[in-house]
Parts: structure tokens; sequence; C-alpha cells
């Protein structure tokens, strides 16, 4: 089951700022509450872990996270990853694009998403829970870049 998400905000930076921090793991993890990276595979390839709340069920997903395409003419990112629950309650897919974009007072960062769901956890993704958690931790995760990026 694919969920898609697209979502985007605004950063009071300019879009070189932006793309500095939104290109380095180990400085946008700290934006993901229950994310860590465990180890760098090497400039665009990264082992890491996320917990995560679905509901009654609490998983934790180690797996990789890829960059695509890095492109800083443009400033466009394309992502994978890929993870499984430790306890087998499933596993996940994500393949996702952003674009940064100058704005008279910053930048705007505009996010695509494609979420699959394999296990116990896809059927989360039919009541809406899933659609929900992203909203929240999207939420969680601007407000953090934006004040990341206002301390400099």
């Amino acid at each position: 089951m694919a969920i898609e998400i697209k979502k985007s905000f605004e950063v009071d930076r300019p879009p070189e700022d932006v793309w500095a921090f939104l290109t380095t793991p180990e400085r946008v993890v700290e934006c993901l509450p229950a994310a860590r990276i465990t180890e760098k595979v090497d400039d665009r390839n990264f082992r890491g872990e996320i917990g995560l709340r679905l509901g009654p069920i609490a998983v934790t997903f180690q797996g990789t996270i890829t960059f695509d395409r890095l492109d800083l003419e443009n400033y466009e990112v394309e992502m994978s990853g890929e993870g499984k629950d430790a306890r087998g309650s499933g596993s996940v897919r994500m393949k996702m694009e952003s674009k940064l974009s100058p704005t008279e007072g910053g930048t705007l960062v505009e996010v695509s998403q494609s979420v699959s769901l394999a296990g116990r956890l896809a059927s989360f993704g039919r009541g809406g829970i899933i659609q929900n958690v992203a909203d929240f931790m999207f939420g969680r995760f601007t407000d953090c870049v934006q004040k990341k990026l206002a301390e400099g």
C-alpha cells in the first residue's frame, strides 16, 4: 500500500543555507524524533533507525537512506529508503523528491513522498493513521528546521 504525501514550508534563509542543511543527514536527523544515523556508508548512503508510534503499535525501523540525485544547480534532491521493523511487524519503502525555490524572504521547500508499507503495518494506512503521523512529524520537522537555521 503506497501513501502519497505532498507538503511545503518556507524558511527565512537563502536556498544555499537550506540546501546545506537538508543534504546533511547528520543535521536532518536532529529534527526527526526518535531517529539516528548508525553508519555513514559513503557520501550518499547511510544506515539508521527511526522509531514511530502507529496507533497501539510502536515500531523501530532499521534501514538505509540513499541520495539518488543531488542537483545543486536546480536545488533538487531525490532520495530513497527502506527499512524493516526489528520485531517483524512490517517494512517500509520511501521515495522522496524535494525542491527549493527562492522567495522574497527566503526559501520555499516543496516535498513529495511516496511511502509503501508491508506487513501488519499496512493496515494502518487504510484508516488514515499513517497520514496523521506524517502530518504530525512533518510539522515537528519543519519547526525544528526553521529553528536550527535561524540559529545559524
